[in-house]
């Protein structure tokens, strides 16, 4: 049997329901609460379309994940819905709060 996978994004500050969606045919990494989770372009549900960007970030912490396992069409779909809280601290308690020295695109140039 076949399996999809979808990462519905919520942010918990609107009317909670997805705000973004992934699907993909391979499992997402895993999250955890309190981890960072950040919109570097994101494209938004309901024609919102993108309102951030890797220059422009919107920080998010992950606040509670939902898991959802059904079956469609002899398809196994494995649904992680993630509740993101905004973060309006320090870049990151890890890395510092510089800016980066490099995009993840110019990253994977090199």
């Amino acid at each position: 049997m076949k399996s999809q996978y979808e990462l519905y994004i919520c942010d918990i500050t609107g009317a909670h329901e997805p705000v973004a969606l992934f699907i993909s045919n391979t499992p997402f990494p895993n999250q955890q609460v309190g981890q960072r989770f950040d919109d570097h372009g994101w494209d938004r549900l309901r024609g919102v379309g993108k309102i951030a960007s890797e220059k422009e970030p919107k920080r998010y912490t992950v606040h509670s994940i939902k898991t959802t396992l059904l079956t469609q069409k002899n398809i196994n779909i494995f649904q992680t819905w993630l509740n993101l809280s905004p973060f309006h601290g320090k870049r990151s308690p890890v890395f510092g709060d510089t800016p980066p020295t490099m995009s993840s695109e110019e990253a994977k140039q090199k």
